[in-house]
Formats: structure tokens, sequence, C-alpha cells
């Protein structure tokens, strides 16, 4: 096996009917935090059916910052959807594959600690 040191990873929930509603229902302040090409918090990622919401990250972390990333994602979900329980446990960590392995804009490498800008919602 080899290390794909140029990888991405992504932190984050799966989008369920309550959180799709949420996120339809988001205040203008705070669509800034999921929406837009240069979003330096959270985008919306789909593996096969299923939309997930959360942070892409390029590979290589260090293992103390997993608790952090975990920390962030969740309390930007629930200032987006405060009336949502999102316990730590329901994000999940997956590889995310670059751009031109998919043929979409999700993933792009971003300057500041390899947060990543996303797609806009599909209500």
């Amino acid at each position: 096996m080899e290390l794909n040191k140029d990888g991405y990873l992504f932190f984050g929930c799966k989008i369920d009917s309550k959180m799709r509603e949420a996120l339809a229902l988001a205040k203008p302040g705070d669509r800034k935090y999921f929406e837009g090409d240069g979003s330096e918090f959270l985008q919306i990622c789909t593996a096969g059916d299923e939309r997930w919401i959360g942070k892409t990250l390029k590979g290589g972390i260090h293992t103390g910052e997993f608790e952090d990333i975990l920390r962030n994602v969740v309390s930007i979900l629930r200032r987006i959807s405060p009336e949502i329980r999102i316990a730590s446990n329901a994000v999940k960590m997956f590889q995310a594959l670059p751009a031109e392995v998919v043929g979409t804009s999700v993933v792009e490498e971003s300057p500041s600690r390899g947060d990543q800008g996303g797609p806009y919602i599909d209500y």
C-alpha cells in the first residue's frame, strides 16, 4: 500500500431531511458557513445519492488536530441549525477525491490550512 500525501480528508455529517430543512431555512448571515465557492467553513459533498456537509482538509494533519476539527464542524452545524441535536459522534471522516478525479469543482486547495470551498445546495 502506498500513501497519497496529496489527498484530502472530509469531516462531516450526512444531510438528512431535518438538516436539509435547516439549511434551506438558514439566515442569510449564516449561509456564508456552507454556501459559495470560497467558503472557508463547510461545504456540501456527495457520496452516490447521499449529500454530506462538512469540512475538507488537505491530508497529513496531526492526530491532535482531529478533536479541534470535530469541534469546529459540530459548532458550525449547531450555529446553522440550532434546533437539531448534533452529537460529536455524528461526524465521520472519509477520503475526498480531488476535482480532477470526480470531474467537478467540489474540492480545490485553498492557501489557508487547506480549508475548502464548496458547491451550492440544491433544495
